[in-house]
């Protein structure tokens, strides 16, 4: 059953997960967690708790330790595709049954941990030397311009979180040069999000810092050094 997702566009789970032969592609630990449709699917599940282990299994199934499957880029297309869908509104945690969940850690929206995994996974395709096999990684890249187009309209979000999210997700795909044109757009967005005490302070800083811009004021209250290529030095201990 397809449903209206927020920004008009119908979406059918069902027959995106039809898009993709689930059979020739794998994950990280095919003999532990879901297969790949299985947890896409449990994304849009009508129990939060379900979501919330879903959301477990794409981040340490589907991108194991910051490694490409075959799986990744196109469940990277599913997620994309459902941000709008009323159910990834869902507050959840990554808690799954029976764990204990501590009320020192509140829930939050589905829409931002998808944005989230996008984001760090676009940032981890950027690197030199990804882990994975290289067609598994440039499978990912290929698709930056369809992820960017399916987070845009979340940059104008009405909710803070969804809007910050959004744009520390869009960032990295920026290194694409079929969106290299969005920088000038962004630049000042960048910049905020890089004053904000967020988690997504350092990416934005990193960011800003390889567009060329001087970032030093940035780092002032941060135990950070970023270099003008964009790469950031461990905190000294």
């Amino acid at each position: 059953m397809s449903l209206e997702s927020g920004h008009g566009r119908a979406v059918d789970p069902e027959e995106l997960l039809l898009r993709t032969d689930w059979s020739s592609v794998e994950h990280c630990c095919p003999n532990v967690a879901p297969a790949t449709p299985v947890i896409l699917r449990q994304l849009l599940d009508d129990d939060a708790r379900n979501q919330g282990a879903a959301l477990r299994d794409l981040q340490q199934a589907i991108t194991h330790q910051n490694t490409f499957y075959s799986a990744t880029a196109p469940a990277a297309s599913f997620v994309a595709a459902i941000l709008g869908h009323p159910r990834t509104l869902a507050i959840v945690t990554d808690k799954r049954r029976g764990e204990a969940h501590s009320p020192e850690e509140p829930g939050f929206f589905l829409r931002v941990a998808l944005l989230d995994w996008l984001g760090s996974t676009a940032e981890d395709a950027n690197e030199e030397s990804p882990d994975g096999y290289a067609v598994d990684i440039e499978a990912f890249r290929v698709l930056r311009p369809t992820l960017f187009e399916a987070i845009h309209p979340f940059l104008a979000d009405r909710e803070p979180e969804i809007r910050r999210a959004a744009l520390a997700s869009a960032l990295p795909l920026l290194t694409s040069p079929v969106l290299a044109h969005h920088v000038e757009a962004l630049r000042k967005d960048a910049r905020a999000l890089a004053a904000d005490e967020s988690p997504y302070r350092r990416r934005a800083i990193e960011t800003l810092a390889r567009w060329g811009e001087d970032v030093t004021l940035f780092q002032q209250g941060t135990d950070m050094q970023v270099h003008a290529e964009g790469y950031a030095d461990d905190p000294p201990f």
